[in-house]
Order: structure tokens, then C-alpha cells, then sequence
């Protein structure tokens, strides 16, 4: 068997470049320069049991590290969450309550002037507070952002607990 060589973005094509990755190593996009860097799993399983980051050879030891480690503190990815279902989130600061509508989007309640009655969000995901953010994911020990309408986006202070209630009958 011939090893695989591991794909090089050369130096010229810094920005605007989005290419799939062998099936193991997920798929990376690079945005412009300054912007968001997004994080995208490959979600193709041969079973049906949890799935599990693989590190990328085109991040650095210690971003692959602290996915690994959200990975092991917890948290809930919503692409596995059934619409209704209600999670509670306690951060350093607030406890929000998120009623989860599907495709990313939710009712969230829970800060006295952002989102005092529950008001429909676009849930981003989790960072840690700079700019990369782990898509469509609840995380302890990050921060949750997500998209309000009135506002810009909105980041909150480290998540300490994360609970999945069931879903609320319609």
C-alpha cells in the first residue's frame, strides 16, 4: 500500500478555498482572510454507534486538541437532536433555555435583555472565544454563539453545564 500524501494548500491560494479531504479526515473550508474559519465532520459512519473526531492534518496540534477535549467534556451536537427537544444550558453567568426547532434553529430564553421571553435563533455553535467555531454544537467548556434577530451575533460567556431534555409533545 502506498501512503497518502497529506493534501498542501500552497501559499498563493490563501483565501476562498474549500476542498474535500480523503473520507477520514472530514472536510475543511478556508474563508478570506479575517473571517470565521469553519470546522465541518464528515458525518459517513459504518455503524450506527457515536462518532468520533478524527484530527485534520490541516489544523494545528493544539485546535485538534481542543476539539478532542469538547469532545470529552461534552456536549450536544445538533444534528442529533430531534426537533423540540429542550436543552438547558448553564454558563458562567446565565442559564438559557433552548427549545431546538431543526435545521439550526431554535427558541432560546434565558438573558434579561437579549432574549428575556424565548425568541427565534440561528444556533452557530460553540468557540472559544476566538474565531473558529464548531458548527451546530452545545459544548462545555466553550462559548455558545448564536445569530439573534435584532442583534449581531451573540456569544456567551463559558458553558459549565449542558442537560438534553425530551422532546415537548407538539
Amino acid at each position: 500500500m502506498v501512503p497518502r500524501k497529506k493534501p498542501v494548500l500552497p501559499p498563493h491560494l490563501s483565501h476562498g478555498i474549500s476542498f474535500p479531504t480523503p473520507k477520514a479526515y472530514g472536510k475543511m473550508t478556508i474563508a478570506h482572510p479575517g473571517a470565521r474559519a469553519y470546522m465541518q465532520h464528515d458525518t459517513t459512519t459504518i455503524s450506527d454507534g457515536p462518532r468520533f473526531f478524527v484530527p485534520s492534518p490541516h489544523l494545528c496540534d493544539a485546535v485538534n486538541s481542543r476539539i478532542v477535549q469538547s469532545e470529552i467534556e461534552g456536549g450536544v451536537h445538533l444534528r442529533d437532536v430531534l426537533p423540540g427537544t429542550v436543552i438547558e444550558v448553564r454558563t458562567q453567568n446565565r442559564s438559557y433555555t433552548i427549545q431546538y426547532k431543526g435545521s439550526g434553529q431554535a427558541l432560546i430564553s434565558g438573558h434579561p435583555v437579549f432574549c428575556p421571553e424565548p425568541v427565534l435563533v440561528s444556533i452557530h455553535g460553540s468557540t472559544w472565544g476566538g474565531s473558529m467555531l464548531k458548527e451546530r454544537y452545545i459544548g462545555r467548556g466553550m462559548c455558545l454563539e448564536f445569530g439573534h434577530p435584532q442583534y449581531q451575533p451573540i456569544v456567551t460567556s463559558v458553558i459549565v453545564e449542558v442537560r438534553e431534555g425530551r422532546p415537548k409533545a407538539a
